[in-house]
């Protein structure tokens, strides 16, 4: 089964294209084409800029966030992701190669979606599937992220 994730607005993306909007309309009064090119700016941002994730499905709103993680984490980030009863161990010490981890979540809700990638050759390969955590394990890997954050 693969998992898909789709660019959906936020309420802060909604509130910047508004305020944005509002400066441009303002400013109009005072300099004609500033006050048109910040309207312009606010109504393609409001079009354009969208900063959350959702699950095809769902209806949470999701926050996307990439990691560079010390390579000796793997196995034990690995071991998590997989569902095996390992504390996950994250270090951002780089000194004998890097891991990336990109991980889907929403704080307030105990969700997440996580995946691991190796750097070979200049890119990012996938060393995981897309895995997904709730409860106490999604809590237990943004608090482990949030502190090396």
């Amino acid at each position: 089964m693969q998992i898909k994730f789709k660019k959906v607005h936020t309420k802060k993306d909604l509130i910047i294209s508004a305020i944005v909007l509002a400066a441009g309309i303002g400013l109009y009064f005072i300099n004609a084409g500033l006050g048109i090119f910040l309207a312009v700016c606010g109504l393609l941002m409001l079009l354009f800029y969208k900063e959350g994730y959702t699950r095809e499905g769902e209806d949470v709103a999701l926050r996307k966030e990439a990691f560079d993680i010390a390579h000796s984490c793997k196995d034990s980030l690995k071991g998590f992701l997989e569902g095996k009863d390992v504390e996950p161990e994250v270090k951002t010490n780089i000194n004998g190669g890097i891991i990336r981890l990109e991980v889907f979540y929403n704080a307030t809700a105990p969700i997440a979606y996580a995946q691991l990638f190796d750097f070979s050759n200049y890119t990012y390969k996938p060393a995981t599937e897309i895995v997904e955590l709730r409860g106490d394990r999604a809590e237990k890997l943004i608090n482990k992220l949030k502190s090396i954050a």
